[in-house]
């Protein structure tokens, strides 16, 4: 976003966005204020309990009411809720596909992490949404049903507790042809959480929504203790059957430098497998590139084979 301003590259009216969970994402944002660009940041508090949903459900009604004043739009609540509804039905789907990828060998592609990353950034609320679950569930049923993956013959299980790359996607056709590594999910997708209650109120509306903004993994990972995260991974690891983790640590979120170390002790001690830890910037191949990349995941799978 400062990039695309600081090229002329796209005009805002406003921006909206929480105060979390990257520490150096938001120390950012009186650039914007210099730009005269207008921000809304509703707070994210860093405890996750009853008294920090209702705060947080204010923040983000305050903040659409505010978003409104500068746009000159009065929030629809009614149109609001029925989004909230389309939302409410892909979760199930969601669910089956997590419980499929528990699944050996893994009938869920790893390029579809990234494309269901896409399709919760533009498709949120929609029926669209919808049909690609419904869809896509279907063809990983058939590949279930018959005991078949996607790519080459399924040699390692591996997790990515945070984010894919995204500067070069292929890698992901890579490790399933080429490495027989399955990814079987990344931080944006393995989202459990419960349904937000659109039939009780703009107040239980607004709470349930904050729960579970606050409950998506990167948001409640980077701002509670690493405890949780840590239970988390080697929970999903013995859930998935998973042969090792892969942790991408991204330059951009400073917050989670500390974790990779403590988190390849957990998986060594409580489950008994490794991890590999790539340094990188997730969208900008000038860090680390492509080839230093695969070279490190090939020698890593190197040691499975």
């Amino acid at each position: 976003v400062m990039g695309m301003t600081l090229d002329d590259l796209f005009e805002f009216d406003a921006i909206i966005t929480p105060t979390a969970p990257c520490d150096n994402t938001y120390a950012s944002y009186p650039f914007f204020q210099y730009e005269d660009i207008p921000l809304v940041l509703p707070d994210i508090p860093f405890l996750h309990n009853e008294k920090a949903y209702k705060y947080y459900g204010e923040q983000l009604k305050l903040g659409l009411e505010k978003l409104g004043e500068i746009i000159g739009q009065k929030p629809d609540y009614d149109r609001m809720k029925k989004h909230i509804e389309f939302e409410n039905k892909v979760y199930p789907l969601q669910l089956e596909l997590l419980e499929l990828r528990k699944a050996v060998p893994c009938p869920v592609e790893n390029i579809f992490n990234a494309i269901a990353a896409g399709v919760a950034v533009f498709a949120s609320g929609t029926p669209e949404k919808i049909k690609f679950y419904k869809e896509y569930l279907e063809i990983a049923k058939k590949r279930y049903k018959q005991k078949k993956n996607y790519g080459k013959e399924e040699k390692i299980r591996s997790i990515w507790p945070y984010m894919l790359i995204f500067f070069d996607l292929s890698l992901c056709e890579w490790l399933d042809r080429e490495i027989g590594m399955s990814v079987l999910f990344d931080i944006f997708n393995y989202n459990f959480y419960d349904l937000v209650d659109t039939t009780n109120g703009l107040d239980t509306l607004f709470f349930d929504m904050a729960k579970r903004g606050m409950n998506y993994p990167m948001m409640k990972e980077s701002t509670d203790f690493y405890y949780p995260f840590l239970e988390n991974c080697v929970q999903m690891a013995k859930d998935y059957s998973a042969d090792c983790f892969i942790f991408t640590s991204h330059i951009g979120c400073k917050q989670f430098g500390s974790v990779p170390q403590i988190l390849r002790e957990a998986l060594r001690e409580e489950v008994g497998i490794p991890m590999l830890q790539i340094d990188l910037d997730v969208g900008d191949k000038r860090f680390t590139s492509i080839k230093i990349v695969k070279d490190k995941l090939k020698m890593f799978a190197e040691t499975f084979i």
